[in-house]
């Protein structure tokens, strides 16, 4: 059986802002210290393979095929791949089914839940379904 990470109680007496026992001493026994002064930006590496890559124009594509989004570990993925992208190129999705709802989804107020498209809007993609990409390609050529 797969167990998820352990997270232990939050101990009674800490003040919320400390996260241990442990930083509340240092904190307090050396005061010249600063304590959680910033947030620092971190870069996970990570390799991506494209589905398809074309260029047209100034602009390379790189084209994302998908049946249905698998996890929201997945969906988070794309806005980092098209962050770390050189700015002439943009990733556009393919979708098989855009109006098809991301099952992982919460349902919202209206008993619906966002789709692909819509995802795919609020992110800042371009996407279209098969025959909408295909015309977009032979635009392009």
């Amino acid at each position: 059986m797969i167990q998820g990470r352990y997270f232990r109680t939050r101990p009674k007496g800490l003040p919320k802002e400390y996260d241990s026992f442990t930083e509340l001493r240092l904190h307090e026994s050396l005061p010249s210290l600063e304590f959680h002064p910033e947030r620092l930006d971190y870069i996970v590496e990570r390799k991506y393979q494209p589905d398809f890559v074309f260029t047209s124009g100034d602009t390379t594509y790189i084209v994302e095929v998908k049946g249905y989004l698998q996890d929201a570990q997945e969906a988070q993925k794309y806005p980092w791949i098209s962050k770390a992208l050189p700015p002439d190129y943009e990733l556009v999705f393919v979708f098989e089914k855009p109006d098809k709802p991301i099952h992982f989804r919460s349902v919202r107020k209206n008993g619906t839940k966002q789709t692909h498209a819509e995802w795919a809007e609020k992110q800042g993609f371009q996407w279209f379904d098969e025959s909408s990409f295909k015309s977009f390609v032979e635009s392009m050529t």
